[in-house]
């Protein structure tokens, strides 16, 4: 691709290691408020594993990993620690990202995870964040950055991070440049007002329910039917929202009103939905089997920031997330199913997806 468009990542990156665990069980407790699900082993005892599988992840480098694939100038900017740090460099370089700009630090190792799979396809992650918490604003190359078409922004661990502002500064001094925001926990936390000058600036926020939900401050509406029997997600064109979506318009409104120009929310199997503030688009899951969920999230929004860099409509950048992040969840790993631009092209040509939409509206 000749003038590739240019895009920095910035967050995490961390060295993942899959184990498949026999014996183990599920915990479901449900209350009127409330259900929650526990991952449970059997206290005292041995567990058997009956795989072990090394990968790598990380937000920063998941999706620069994934923006490389579709055939963009992908740079990879985070913190390394001594341990496994190479190994995560050798993996980005070998998917053609640049990682000049990566830094490294002897006070911790690169951040680790180990994620158990289990029986019915989801995941538990035992996360150590590491390196990553010592990745900070004066780690941005400022000038390098005032270069690049696309900043995408993944979830931050230090608290008081000061990398957004400075990110506000780079992007009123470059109004060309774009920003896709996956916010950390720390921002959702304190809100949109805080975060409105960011978010003026926001070419696209990607948000799952529950995050949006807490950033806004603003609840959503309950979808009528609640099961993960998948002859219960069945969306056809009669309406804008099948039975089991909940419906996040307001969230969205509330988001538009701090000038951000695109929102897209997610929320697992239920699909996702997308609005550039006048109109609002769903957007179902292609099947409920998988083999891994980890990444799924990164890969989504990389694939529709992909198609928006690409200039896509809303509609196929909501089918180019979702042809990612399907192809994601049946693989171990983050990375592994990320397509790429060849890939992407005859999957979407094949796909037959039923995607809706309407005004949004107050």
């Amino acid at each position: 691709m000749k003038n590739r468009p240019k895009i920095f990542t910035i967050g995490g990156a961390t060295f993942d290691i899959f184990i498949k665990a026999y014996d183990q069980a599920i915990m479901r407790i449900t209350t009127p408020q409330e259900r929650d699900e526990w991952l449970c082993l059997r206290y005292g005892g041995k567990v058997i594993v009956d795989s072990v599988i090394e990968t790598f992840g990380g937000g920063a480098t998941n999706t620069s990993v994934a923006f490389s694939r579709m055939g963009f100038d992908a740079n990879f900017l985070g913190k390394i620690g001594a341990h496994h740090g190479d190994k995560v460099i050798e993996n980005l370089e070998k998917e053609g990202v640049n990682t000049k700009f990566t830094k490294k630090t002897n006070r911790d190792q690169t951040a680790f995870s180990t994620i158990i799979n289990t029986f019915e396809g989801d995941r538990t992650v035992l996360g150590y964040a590491g390196a990553n918490k010592y990745f900070n604003a004066k780690d941005l190359p400022l000038k390098e950055l005032e270069t690049a078409d696309w900043i995408f922004l993944n979830h931050l661990t230090e608290e008081h991070s000061k990398i957004p502002d400075m990110l506000l500064k780079i992007l009123k001094k470059n109004p060309n440049i774009k920003l896709a925001w996956n916010p950390g926990h720390e921002q959702l936390v304190q809100g949109i007002r805080k975060w409105k000058k960011l978010l003026d600036r926001t070419e696209i926020l990607f948000v799952n329910k529950e995050e949006a939900s807490l950033f806004a401050r603003t609840p959503y509406q309950l979808a009528g039917i609640k099961k993960d029997d998948p002859e219960f997600h069945i969306h056809v064109t009669k309406k804008f929202l099948p039975p089991y979506a909940d419906d996040v318009s307001e969230i969205m409104l509330k988001f538009f009103e701090t000038g951000v120009k695109n929102v897209v929310i997610t929320d697992g199997r239920n699909g996702s939905q997308a609005s550039d503030g006048k109109n609002i688009w769903f957007c179902p899951i292609i099947s409920h089997k998988r083999i891994d969920t980890l990444g799924a999230g990164d890969a989504f929004a990389s694939g529709f920031t992909s198609a928006n860099i690409l200039g896509k409509s809303l509609k196929d950048a909501l089918i180019y997330g979702t042809l990612n992040a399907n192809s994601v969840v049946n693989h171990f790993g983050a990375q592994a199913g990320l397509l790429t631009k060849t890939e992407m092209d005859k999957k979407y040509k094949a796909q037959k997806m039923c995607t809706t939409n309407t005004k949004l509206t107050k």
